[in-house]
């Protein structure tokens, strides 16, 4: 394509033109009076020049152009409708997937609860053996001081000993119950959409500004265009803060 269009007769003469500006320009020189005032006539000579290249592509490329439009045109409508389903489709596919998601954490919570109702309970209990288990060796204790101060030394050591085998007995239940207590858990729960083939689901998190005035410094962006309207506007007049303003010679031409 590229080749067949360098054979275009107009295209030959616009590029030939631009050779012939090129070998003019690359030793152009103003350093006189008169020399500046022809160099209008040069730019004109080149704006020409850009125009007939711009009038000779689009020659071109405009019926391209509008065929490409024409056929754009003809399949937005049927892409759209097809962009309408999908959304469609994805989104009853979330609701399902968030669903899934919300009735698992409830099970979660349910489990996470039941879970700690069981640890309460154990605890609980292995207080209240232990306190049980107090007792009864207090009460063994005093009634091996009362054997022993009546004279009954054997009964007496009999009850001290079966105080502390009952401390003793107590001390490893509680053990047991305060380990099951910390060991209990809530099984994690797992509820997933089914897994189909060509379809996949991700976390994507988005965000949104609640109050601009709180955002840093480093993720502000400068507004050029208000401040080039402002400029353009005020000139050497306009004062903004960390912005200085300051004047540009530039040359315009029209073509020949």
């Amino acid at each position: 394509m590229t080749t067949d269009v360098e054979k275009l007769p107009a295209v030959q003469q616009v590029t030939s033109e631009i050779a012939d500006l090129e070998s003019f320009a690359r030793d152009y020189r103003v350093t006189t009076a008169e020399q500046y005032q022809a160099g209008s006539a040069d730019l004109q000579r080149v704006k020409a020049a850009q125009k007939r290249l711009e009038e000779t592509r689009t020659g071109i490329t405009g019926p391209m152009n509008a065929a490409l439009k024409r056929v754009n045109d003809f399949f937005r409508a049927p892409a759209e409708r097809l962009t309408t389903i999908e959304r469609t489709i994805k989104a009853q596919l979330v609701t399902f997937a968030d669903e899934q998601e919300r009735i698992r954490r409830e099970e979660q919570r349910k489990a996470d609860e039941a879970a700690r109702k069981e640890r309460e309970r154990l605890e609980a209990q292995a207080r209240e053996a232990e306190r049980k288990a107090r007792e009864k060796a207090e009460a063994d204790r005093r009634a091996a001081e009362a054997a022993a101060a009546a004279g009954r030394a054997e009964e007496a050591a009999k009850l001290a000993a079966r105080a502390a085998a009952t401390e003793e007995k107590a001390a490893a239940k509680a053990d047991d119950l305060a380990l099951r207590a910390a060991t209990t858990v809530a099984p994690v729960i797992i509820r997933d959409a089914p897994k189909v083939a060509g379809v996949s689901t991700r976390e994507v998190w988005k965000f949104e500004i609640t109050d601009a005035a709180q955002l840093p410094r480093e993720y502000l962006v400068v507004d050029e265009a208000r401040i080039r309207k402002v400029v353009q506007a005020l000139k050497g007049d306009a004062k903004i803060p960390g912005v200085r303003v300051y004047p540009e010679r530039q040359i315009a031409a029209g073509a020949a």
